[in-house]
């Protein structure tokens, strides 16, 4: 039970602007399975182009209410089982397309995420991979050559011990 503070009088929430019958769903999902296809497409070639992190975000920001609101009229519209046998025939093949559109780009969005994180996965692991090898270099060399292994050579030049701050500005 969630606990109400009586002494400061909260403000009634607005009713959601959902579609009251069959019809009025069902062309509200239309069009909502139509914009979130596009928005599927649009993420999908974002991944594949590699753009930047920011931009993914904001497309994932635009999708989740969108998300959100399609699984409430979907799901009002299925408990409608009057409703939605009542619907015109080229209502019930709209619905039908568009649905299959949306899986469609439901399925290339998660290919193409798939395909990203594995290349990301790579690269991230070549970059580790790379720092690991510089680390575990030497910073001081014994040389074979300078008496049977015991003699010194100054330690390899290099990423790792070429550091130095650059004072002069």
């Amino acid at each position: 039970m969630d606990k109400v503070d009586v002494r400061f009088p909260q403000a009634a929430k607005p009713a959601a602007n959902l579609p009251k019958n069959a019809q009025e769903r069902a062309g509200a999902l239309i069009e909502l399975m139509g914009r979130l296809t596009g928005l599927l497409e649009r993420e999908a070639a974002a991944v594949r182009a590699r753009r930047p992190a920011k931009e993914l975000a904001q497309i994932v920001r635009d999708k989740q209410p969108m998300t959100l609101v399609y699984e409430e009229i979907s799901r009002l519209l299925r408990v409608d089982r009057e409703g939605l046998i009542g619907l015109p025939a080229e209502m019930k093949s709209a619905l039908k397309e568009a649905t299959a559109k949306l899986y469609a780009a439901t399925a290339d969005n998660a290919e193409a995420l798939r395909v990203g994180s594995e290349a990301q996965k790579v690269m991230v692991d070549t970059v580790v991979g790379v720092i690991t090898r510089q680390q575990k270099a030497p910073s001081t060399a014994y040389a074979a050559h300078m008496g049977g292994g015991r003699g010194y050579s100054p330690p390899p030049s290099g990423p790792r011990t070429s550091a130095a701050l650059n004072t002069r500005l």
